[in-house]
């Protein structure tokens, strides 16, 4: 069954206890309204109808999002495991959704991974030319995410933060880099959702239903993309299992609240007490909601932050070229 906005917000609230006063319908309706938007104009929550033309995904059994891939990490995790033996939580998160690495197949698996940082972009090519030269699905995109598509200006801050939308958060340096943005929910819907799945073949790991998971770390702005996944209906029906953060319980990164979001007209603040009221209280009414088939662990894997392994080499195959 595919929900609606409306159906998923009465869902959620229907679970909700007294004391919270249906916080996600308080919350969400008020961020709608602070964005400008309301049930009077639906369309702006509405995702993109998709077409009949060929999905990225089509052909993949299953399909991993990296979103807010840094260096590529977790392909690498996910592909290559026996490298990175101290990535327990990336590598318990595949094995539990793709199922074990000694029955898993690397070629049943696509990736998309999505890293705004030009700093990057050689090296998700690189990965690109070395997977597909194994035939194993790898397709980065050099943009970011958002609850809408159009561009944004991120900025390299030379400190471990490493890049940011909010030019406030600059300790180090401040360069600016105007990049695209995506609407998330739209790509996946376009994309990945209703794609042509292979029929059940003789390796080990179809006996796992197909899956589509996903990672995102994508620095505070999963306050304004993950409403709109839910609201538009993608997560609880696409998304089947999630593993990122909400960012709140960093220390090292307190002094970045609060955040504001928005442009001037539309503009909105979230301290750091609120973002943890609402990520708890967002997975609790997830966790309890039977019309939502999402399973979201809040963590994410930092080990190997800056890699530490040679990259593959890319075999001689005319795949290396592929897109």
């Amino acid at each position: 069954m595919i929900m609606g906005r409306s159906a998923i917000r009465s869902a959620l609230c229907a679970v909700a206890s007294v004391s919270t006063v249906c916080f996600v319908e308080f919350w969400m309706g008020a961020r709608m309204i602070a964005n400008g938007v309301d049930d009077s104009n639906r369309s702006r929550n509405q995702v993109a109808t998709p077409t009949s033309q060929p999905k990225l995904a089509d052909g993949c059994y299953h399909v991993f999002l990296d979103v807010g891939s840094n260096i590529g990490n977790h392909v690498r995790f996910l592909f290559e495991p026996q490298l990175y033996p101290a990535a327990r939580i990336a590598r318990n998160f595949f094995n539990e959704v793709f199922g074990p690495e000694s029955e898993r197949v690397n070629t049943d698996v696509c990736v998309f991974s999505f890293e705004p940082n030009p700093d990057h972009y050689s090296r998700h090519e690189h990965l690109r030319r070395a997977y597909n030269s194994l035939d194993w699905r790898y397709t980065p995109i050099h943009a970011g995410v958002g609850h809408q598509t159009g561009n944004i200006t991120f900025y390299h801050t030379g400190d471990d933060l490493g890049f940011t939308t909010k030019k406030s958060n600059c300790r180090r340096e401040c360069r600016p880099e105007h990049v695209p943005i995506i609407r998330l929910a739209d790509w996946i819907k376009r994309e990945v959702a209703d794609r042509q799945i292979p029929q059940i073949g003789g390796n080990k790991n179809r006996e796992m239903p197909p899956r589509v998971a996903m990672k995102m770390d994508i620095e505070f702005m999963e306050y304004e993309v993950i409403p709109d996944l839910m609201l538009s209906g993608i997560l609880c029906n696409y998304i089947h299992a999630v593993m990122g953060e909400f960012h709140h319980d960093l220390q090292s990164i307190a002094y970045l609240w609060p955040m504001t979001y928005g442009d001037e007209e539309r503009e909105w603040t979230l301290d750091r007490e609120m973002a943890k009221q609402i990520s708890t209280e967002w997975l609790r009414m997830m966790k309890h909601n039977q019309n939502c088939n999402t399973k979201f662990s809040m963590k994410d894997d930092e080990s190997y932050r800056n890699d530490g392994q040679p990259l593959p080499i890319i075999q001689s195959s005319s795949n290396a070229s592929l897109p």
